[in-house]
């Protein structure tokens, strides 16, 4: 089960957003306020503490910024390459999720760290 079918059968809300090429979604050192669910487009992933400017990720259905769940502010700055589709997803919506639901609790846990360790090897 993906992100998408949790949205899909209202046990996560999400609002849809489209954005164009060179729109930031969000910038590192920003509040933790939303999860952004990528079903269009790609997206590039920067890390100014590290001085490294961009690296493609993203592919659809990746959930963008989880790995700051238990974060206040984002790690990364996420703006788009081309044309995209996203899921705007509320960070306490995602919260809430977690503890009426243990099969949303595992598939997070997986993704967080399936993108824990791309971002780290997309950032070495």
């Amino acid at each position: 089960m993906a992100v998408r079918d949790f949205i899909s059968r209202g046990i996560v809300e999400g609002e849809s957003e489209t954005l164009e090429r060179g729109n930031s979604i969000f910038r590192q050192g920003e509040d933790v306020h939303f999860f952004y669910l990528v079903t269009k487009g790609t997206v590039a992933l920067a890390d100014h503490t590290m001085g490294i400017d961009e690296q493609v990720v993203a592919p659809p259905d990746f959930l963008l910024g989880i790995t700051d769940l238990l974060h206040d502010t984002y790690s990364f700055t996420a703006y788009t390459l081309e044309h995209t589709e996203l899921i705007r997803i509320k960070k306490v919506a995602i919260q809430k999720a977690l503890q009426e639901n243990p099969m949303l609790r595992l598939y997070l846990l997986k993704m967080m760290s399936w993108e824990a360790s791309l971002t780290k090897t997309a950032f070495e």
